[in-house]
């Protein structure tokens, strides 16, 4: 009896130490992880030479950028779907992380975010990627810009002209877009080439009010007419553009059909009169360096919409060699063999002869080379992270027979019911998803201390729970084992959770974005963890879950406990 007592208060100890420990090691991994997400530089933004210009199929390109306008809304716009039907019906498809900016890099400079290195709204670029406003500046053509300050301020050196909204509502921001852009389009002393207007009531609406959306999408649909008819053409084109969709409570960033599903339409000169077509929003770029005559950003993974546009020849070969380019640098630098110049050398002639046919072959190959050589390299990094992984993996599996040996039925119960208590409330009454969307704006701090909240309360009242049914238990330490057994197996669990991660994305970012379910999960686990450690309020210091949870077991087994006869 008395080794027996030993025991268990030896275990008290040790799991009192751990929990505490766990607390303070997942709340300071998930800051470096996010950190690490939210700062991600590129290393593929080496200075590359600029293509050469062609002749333009447009006197002048006029996009119409509505942030937020989801693609099932964009099909019950009357005057879009006139548009639609005198030009090109095209539907975009992102990759998270799709908040506003990253998604405005993708479609200005043709990049997936692990390239040009916007995972945020607010990141840190040391390094912009070429964008279709620089290259169309360097070939001689004057850009325009009109929408909010913000913005403007991202876009900067690469606009000639910018004209910013000053009023403060929405509706009115937009009204006002609209009369600017009206007013830069018929200027004849200063005609720009590419004018980019920025609409963003639809958004703002849906984060504010998510059921007058309907009513934000009917007033930018009269706001995209009034544009439009300012136009001919015969000799402009007349570019619709959503950066991406809304979640219908309007959030963005994580990969929700309704998110990464936007659209885009084109009409006027240059343009495939009722052409329809899947493209990524990487094509959005090129397509408007077509339009435009303009060198194709350097930069660009993704050549241009070929359905949408006028026969050109030789903007295949620009394409091709554009994109030859930029994955013999990304080769390069993934430390890979290089592959695209031979691929190139196989399709130079039908590529040069206007074959579009070859060009649908030879972009499909390559990004079937691009895709192996980048499962090579994370296949490699997944084989030496394997080692701690299962080391770790090892450690938490002995730690679980510690416990399951001392303590079964009561630590295993209350893990598993307080995981399913957690999903039910995660997924069904709060409506989660395990999406980069949870963060408004690319700022996780207020959605992970709420979840760390509830995770600390859920523990605490399973941890209390046990601590009822412990009556039968020899002593008092037996008690405390119960109930601290099955925070330590919800903490298990919540670590291989973090390890499987570490296995297969790592937890440094240096040269590709991991899977945003697996990131959101990952974050999730290490904020149940850091739940371990309750703050009550921000002015009181941090206490340990299992301290409290001990005190609370050994208070309740001196009320139920049952005499052995």
């Amino acid at each position: 009896m008395r080794r027996l007592a030993e025991n268990a208060f030896a275990l008290t100890v040790a799991l009192l130490i751990a929990l505490t420990l766990a607390a303070t090691f997942a709340e300071q991994v998930r800051a470096q992880l996010w950190q690490r997400y939210a700062n991600y530089t590129s290393p593929f933004l080496e200075p590359l030479p600029s293509g050469p210009s062609r002749p333009p199929l447009a006197r002048r390109v006029v996009v119409v950028l509505v942030h937020g306008l989801r693609l099932d809304e964009s099909r019950q716009m009357p005057a879009l779907n006139a548009w639609r039907m005198r030009g090109a019906d095209i539907t975009l498809e992102l990759r998270p992380p799709t908040y506003r900016l990253p998604m405005l890099l993708t479609s200005l400079s043709g990049a997936w975010p692990e390239t040009h290195g916007a995972t945020t709204n607010s990141p840190l670029l040391l390094t912009q990627p070429d964008t279709i406003l620089r290259t169309a500046q360097a070939s001689g053509k004057t850009t325009a810009f009109v929408g909010s300050d913000s913005l403007s301020d991202w876009l900067g050196a690469t606009l000639q002209r910018v004209e910013v909204v000053d009023e403060l509502a929405p509706a009115q921001r937009d009204q006002q877009a609209v009369e600017l852009a009206l007013t830069v389009l018929n200027d004849s002393a200063r005609p720009a080439q590419l004018v980019l207007v920025a609409l963003s009531l639809p958004e703002e609406t849906a984060q504010r009010d998510p059921e007058s959306y309907r009513a934000a999408i009917a007033a930018t649909d009269f706001r995209i007419e009034a544009i439009g008819q300012a136009l001919d053409l015969g000799v402009d084109t007349f570019v619709v553009l959503s950066d991406r969709g809304l979640t219908y409570d309007g959030r963005s960033g994580g990969g929700e059909a309704e998110v990464v599903r936007a659209p885009l339409v084109l009409a006027g000169a240059g343009v495939a009169p009722g052409a329809q077509a899947i493209a990524p929003a990487t094509a959005v770029a090129p397509t408007l360096a077509a339009l435009m005559g303009a060198p194709i950003p350097a930069h660009a993974q993704s050549g241009p919409i070929l359905e949408a546009l006028a026969p050109e020849p030789a903007l295949l070969m620009a394409s091709a060699r554009q994109l030859t380019a930029f994955y013999e640098l990304w080769s390069a630098t993934m430390r890979q063999p290089r592959f695209a110049s031979a691929l190139l050398r196989r399709y130079e002639d039908r590529l040069a002869a206007g074959d579009t046919i070859s060009y649908a072959k030879w972009l499909a190959e390559l990004n079937q080379s691009v895709r192996q050589a980048a499962s090579a390299r994370l296949n490699t990094e997944r084989i030496t992270r394997l080692p701690l992984a299962a080391g770790a993996s090892l450690l938490l599996l002995l730690t679980t027979g510690l416990i399951v040996n001392r303590q079964l039925i009561r630590p295993a119960a209350g893990a598993l019911a307080y995981l399913v208590a957690w999903a039910v409330l995660f997924f069904v009454a709060r409506g989660g998803r395990l999406s980069l969307s949870l963060f408004p704006d690319g700022d996780p701090t207020a959605t992970l201390g709420e979840w760390a909240r509830s995770s600390s309360a859920l523990m605490g009242l399973i941890g209390v729970a046990i601590a009822f049914t412990s009556g039968s238990c020899e002593d008092v330490f037996e008690a405390i084992v119960a109930a601290l057994g099955a925070l330590g197996m919800i903490a298990i669990v919540q670590l291989w959770v973090f390890i499987g991660f570490y296995w297969q994305w790592g937890d440094a970012f240096t040269w590709t974005l991991p899977d945003s379910s697996a990131f959101t999960a990952a974050l999730l686990a290490l904020t149940q963890l850091a739940g371990l450690s309750i703050q009550a309020t921000p002015d009181l210091p941090r206490l340990p879950l299992a301290l409290l949870v001990a005190i609370a077991a050994a208070v309740i087994y001196a009320f139920v406990r049952r005499p052995s006869i």
